[in-house]
């Protein structure tokens, strides 16, 4: 029995000259046009053929599959699965600064992964830094996804419904909303900041931020409207410490907004 891939829109019947029929699988893909996947048999085949140049060629489709499905997993919101470092628009010196920061932090990651580094991108509304925080995931999932690595986007807002979900539920439960989010080796928390400050909420990102501080030091990146003291208040002294242990770093947005400009 052929098990369908991941993120399968629509099966059709194929028909292949070497293997006859066979189930066909228009896959969706990340930031791009879903693609049909053809004859599982000839894909099998190429991985392990005595000739060199066809098993690397299908290797190579392979590797493409898997990071597809990694990108996918991450639940990058499709406005920002475009957003690259290379794409940001950085002119003011502050901008090139931001870009140079972030992408450091990409750049050493196999480092900042061992030493449990986390990054946090505050500052005002407007000034890109959803897409660099996305840009980083998927760089972070683009180089190192072979090596396993995973990764995760989140709001702070999706993170408390889902808790608050859990009440009186008999399928998933609050432990299984924290393991899920402590699971992958860097999560992106997005807007920060915009829900009630309520003590349960507070409770609940610390939650998060904590078990994946107390989980072998995972990398954090908080995307926030606030500054650094306003953090302090929503998120709590223990949360953020925890974001600046191992020298995590800070990277501030103080410029105009580029959304409406004429």
């Amino acid at each position: 029995m052929t098990t369908k891939p991941k993120y399968t829109l629509e099966t059709r019947a194929g028909d292949c000259r070497e293997h006859g029929r066979f189930p066909d699988n228009l896959v969706q893909q990340f930031g791009a046009d879903p693609v049909w996947l053809g004859c599982p048999r000839c894909h099998f085949d190429a991985r392990h053929s005595q000739d060199l140049d066809q098993r690397s060629k299908a290797a190579g489709i392979q590797r493409d599959r898997l990071l597809n499905e990694c990108l996918l997993d991450a639940g990058i919101p499709e406005r920002f699965t475009g957003c690259t470092l290379s794409n940001w628009s950085a002119e003011a010196p502050a901008q090139v600064q931001a870009l140079a920061a972030c992408s450091g932090f990409v750049e050493a990651f196999e480092e900042n992964f061992g030493a449990g580094r986390s990054a946090m991108l505050l500052g005002t509304v407007g000034t890109g830094k959803t897409h660099l925080g996305t840009a980083m995931l998927q760089a972070v999932i683009r180089q190192h996804a072979h090596a396993g690595l995973r990764g995760l986007y989140a709001t702070a807002g999706s993170i408390i419904r889902d808790v608050k979900a859990t009440f009186g539920n008999r399928g998933r439960t609050e432990a299984d909303i924290y393991a899920d989010l402590i699971r992958p080796d860097l999560l992106v928390i997005d807007e920060v900041g915009v829900q009630h400050g309520t003590d349960f909420e507070r409770q609940v990102l610390f939650e998060v931020i904590n078990g994946r501080y107390e989980k072998l030091f995972k990398p954090t990146i908080v995307v926030s409207n606030l500054g650094v003291t306003e953090l302090r208040q929503c998120l709590g002294d223990r949360a953020v410490d925890r974001l600046r242990d191992k020298s995590g770093i800070v990277v501030v947005f103080r410029w105009a907004s580029a959304r409406g400009a004429v």
